[in-house]
């Protein structure tokens, strides 16, 4: 049996769809069902900068996102992207045991400034290096021998841009599993763009077999996130009940997908869609796919065309709306 656990992240990384407007009723429905469920850890949504509306799952401290929790069978996490909030805002918590940071690689300082501050508070830390797949070896393997340092709870895998495939997993597990502590976990956050989220799960879970480490996987309840998704909580809770005897229990979140999330999708729709497998086959940056296809008369084939010429670009990495712009033009 692997040490294996699920972070649901339906009200963060969901809140990308509906602009983190989920409503009071529907966050504590979210919150409480999941632990119903058996999740091991439900993040309950963003720590930001702004102002907090009680309808949404962005926070400036962690006692607004405390009300949400009444069930305390699981444990609770929040997400921070160190360049979006100011860590004083940041307070000690008995009820949210995890903070995660999200951060690019020229906020590395920053990130273990903060994370720092969040460890002298009693959390529990993970680091989140946004789209790894954008790093070379060497890159990469310097970050982790820092973030190593740290002794996090955990460090992921993040596929930002939905565009890892099974030889780039063997390649990344092997790297991450080689530098980290024994005792860090290894975490693994997928997107949905080329429809091989759980398959990717399984060859990971696989792998782990073979490794003493722990683990943790993200999921989200019916793939709900940043168009197109994430890999399914409904899907990866059977999986594992599987294939590893572990005890999730799926009606609550069924009860879920019925309302309000297939709800939700109604008015904003996400799953599979061309465009953003192309994005993802080609390494490109997601948001290309989000802005050119809101563009008039946008077919998948002169989408295509653009995303070729982007891929071959130096901006192929960072968004660029201007260079995105041009290209329309040029080939529309």
């Amino acid at each position: 049996m692997v040490d294996i656990k699920i972070l649901d992240c339906t009200l963060r990384d969901g809140g990308y769809v509906n602009d983190f407007k989920f409503g009071c009723e529907n966050i504590s429905k979210i919150s409480n069902n999941l632990a119903k469920s058996k999740i091991d850890i439900i993040e309950l949504g963003f720590l930001k900068n702004g102002e907090h509306l009680n309808n949404q799952t962005l926070f400036t401290s962690p006692k607004e996102a405390e009300k949400y929790i009444t069930n305390t069978s699981s444990e609770y996490c929040l997400m921070i992207r160190p360049d979006w909030y100011d860590i004083s805002q940041l307070t000690k918590s008995d009820k949210i045991q995890h903070i995660r940071f999200a951060f690019h690689k020229n906020d590395i300082s920053l990130t273990l400034k903060q994370a720092n501050i969040a460890r002298e508070l009693g959390y529990k830390v993970y680091f989140n290096p946004v789209n790894v797949m954008s790093y070379s070896t060497d890159d990469l393997k310097d970050i982790l021998k820092t973030l190593n340092e740290f002794t996090p709870e955990g460090i992921y895998i993040v596929d930002t841009f939905g565009s890892i495939l099974p030889n780039d997993l063997d390649f990344l597990f092997e790297i991450f599993n080689s530098i980290l502590k024994t005792d860090i976990a290894l975490g693994l956050h997928l997107h949905e763009n080329l429809s091989i989220s759980l398959a990717l799960a399984s060859i990971f879970i696989e792998k782990l077999k073979s490794s003493p480490r722990k683990a943790i996987i993200d999921s989200s309840v019916l793939g709900i996130g940043r168009i197109p998704g994430n890999l399914c909580t409904e899907l990866i809770l059977n999986y594992l009940n599987l294939v590893n005897d572990s005890k999730y229990i799926l009606p609550p979140i069924y009860n879920l997908i019925d309302n309000p999330i297939s709800n939700i999708k109604k008015i904003n729709n996400w799953g599979y869609m061309p465009g953003y497998a192309l994005t993802g086959f080609y390494k490109v940056h997601r948001s290309y796919a989000e802005h050119l296809l809101q563009k008039e008369n946008m077919s998948t084939t002169l989408l295509n065309v653009i995303l070729i010429e982007i891929k071959n670009s130096e901006s192929s990495l960072v968004f660029n709306q201007k260079y995105a712009n041009y290209l329309y033009e040029k080939y529309s």
